[in-house]
């Protein structure tokens, strides 16, 4: 805790001043985040913006994270039926306040929107929508959805994979319409489709699904693995396709989660719990696949069969690669079981990991936190906190902000460059590379991309441990290299010069996660 709180008073420092505290030592988020120096962008990059997953932030939060951390602007309701009659007729409503700014000036303030999970009403879809038995009786499935909350109680239809395109075109139509009523107003940069409705995956519905001969007659010879995961992506097809007709502008359209399959073949039945790349790629403008520490996966180091976060991630972006998309935008999370000993990660790994991920084609992601969070007694995100203990959802935020901020800087390895295979086939997944160099040591993990119209390349050495320590790797045409491996990871460059390989850090050991001060090199 006093190493902790030394870094956050130099920060505070640094910044010029530090923001005075309550009678109780504490300052509200808000307060906190101004009393920081935000991070450096590159001016006129192409990154899309950060979006947030989560209970809704206090309004001048969600302003600062959009202003300076590169956020977009979180509007509380907005991709719902009445939001924009309700903020025109209302100039007062919070939310119509930070509307007007997004409008006014919507690069500086890109909007970000959530649609509905809106169905058609139950009592009016077509009787084939429901899995029912021989007799014809409904099957009644978990009335909770795919993530465990309860959203009725009593008897829940299960969604049939023969439910007609009908029912999903005026799904897509409800989602899309208060999306195209905002859009009028306003761009809208990315739009996040949360999923966990309508057509579930295998993995949950098959049992249901047995039950009917309708069903078990069109699967026909197929997998249930792969019928559930056709159907399921034909379903959020047709959402996708009214929403992006809505708002044809928009930065980017993400629906979690449609990306490569982070545990796939690591056990037999992984493939009933997601639908496969190959069926829903296309749908979102960018795949995106979850990275959430400790939830089922060990974290950053190797234990048992389920695998470290890192070794998944790069199992996700073999499939996506193979399939002709190079790039992604994930969902996020250095852990949220606050309750929990160690579900929560260290800072600094985390800030490792993401580096690690953006290394590997990642372009920006989704910050979430899925806990209410209780600070020092009081529950909610506007909970205040001593300046030198703030919480985790907002420690990671800042962390994702910063390691975007100087990935913009270094854009053009990412648009213009590959992420190199490495010498080894995954673990798992022995049809694609590992997309990573040995270092012979486990926990010191490299990933490498080369730029594509000249020989230079952007390395990245993680020491996943936290253990800093050099490495030695060697990377095709360049030779090998020794590499400083930190707990935040240390991104290089590199090039040949008189034919011998000659690297350089694009971060310094001043960073922000070493010594609390924000000051990347600009090389």
């Amino acid at each position: 805790m006093a190493q902790r709180a030394v870094l956050y008073v130099i920060v505070l420092a640094c910044a010029g001043h530090i923001q005075a505290a309550g009678p109780d030592g504490k300052v509200p988020p808000a307060d906190w985040l101004r009393s920081l120096p935000a991070p450096l962008f590159r001016e006129g990059h192409g990154l899309p913006p950060l979006t947030r997953w989560g209970w809704s932030l206090d309004a001048a939060t969600r302003v600062d994270v959009a202003e300076r951390w590169g956020y977009c602007l979180e509007l509380v309701g907005s991709g719902n039926d009445g939001f924009v009659d309700r903020v025109q007729k209302n100039p007062s409503d919070p939310e119509a306040r930070l509307l007007a700014m997004a409008i006014k000036n919507p690069r500086r303030f890109p909007l970000q929107v959530i649609t509905s999970r809106k169905l058609p009403d139950f009592a009016r879809v077509p009787p084939e929508t429901w899995t029912r038995t021989a007799a014809g009786v409904l099957v009644n499935g978990q009335a909770k959805s795919l993530d465990g909350m309860v959203w009725t109680p009593g008897m829940q239809p299960v969604f049939s994979p023969l439910t007609p395109d009908s029912v999903w075109q005026e799904s897509g139509r409800l989602q899309a319409e208060p999306l195209r009523q905002l859009h009028r107003l306003c761009p809208i940069a990315v739009i996040l489709n949360g999923g966990e409705y309508g057509m579930p995956v295998a993995g949950w519905a098959r049992k249901a699904w047995e039950q009917d001969p309708a069903i078990v007659k069109a699967k026909g010879q197929a997998t249930w693995a792969d019928y559930g995961s056709q159907r399921l992506a034909r379903s959020q097809r047709i959402i996708a396709e009214a929403i992006k007709e809505a708002v044809p502008d928009r930065g980017l359209y993400v629906y979690y989660h449609f990306g490569g399959v982070p545990y796939r073949n690591s056990y037999p039945e992984w493939n009933e719990w997601q639908a496969s790349f190959h069926d829903a790629k296309g749908i979102c403008d960018l795949p995106n696949s979850v990275a959430y520490y400790k939830e089922y996966n060990t974290g950053w180091t190797w234990e048992g069969e389920r695998g470290d976060l890192l070794t998944q991630m790069l199992n996700a972006r073999g499939e996506e690669i193979a399939a002709g998309y190079p790039l992604a935008y994930n969902w996020l999370c250095g852990g949220y079981k606050a309750a929990e000993p160690g579900q929560i990660s260290e800072t600094k790994l985390y800030a490792g990991f993401l580096k690690m991920l953006y290394t590997a084609g990642m372009v920006g992601g989704n910050a979430g936190y899925y806990e209410y969070p209780v600070t020092h007694g009081v529950r909610g995100f506007d909970a205040p906190f001593p300046p030198d203990d703030p919480p985790p959802w907002i420690q990671q935020m800042l962390a994702l902000s910063r390691v975007h901020a100087q990935f913009s800087f270094l854009e053009h390895y990412l648009r213009d460059g590959d992420l190199l295979p490495g010498p080894n086939k995954h673990r798992w997944s022995k049809d694609q590379p590992a997309y990573e160099f040995p270092t012979g040591d486990a926990n010191a993990r490299v990933v490498a991309r080369r730029l594509r119209d000249k020989p230079q390349w952007l390395i990245t050495a993680w020491a996943a441990d936290g253990n800093e320590r050099e490495v030695q790797v060697t990377i095709p045409d360049l030779g090998r290299v020794t590499l400083l491996a930190r707990g935040c990871a240390t991104v290089h460059k590199a090039k040949v010069v008189d034919g011998k390989p000659v690297t350089a850090y694009f971060d310094s050991g001043d960073e922000y996660w070493d010594r609390g001060i924000d000051n990347p090199l600009r090389r």
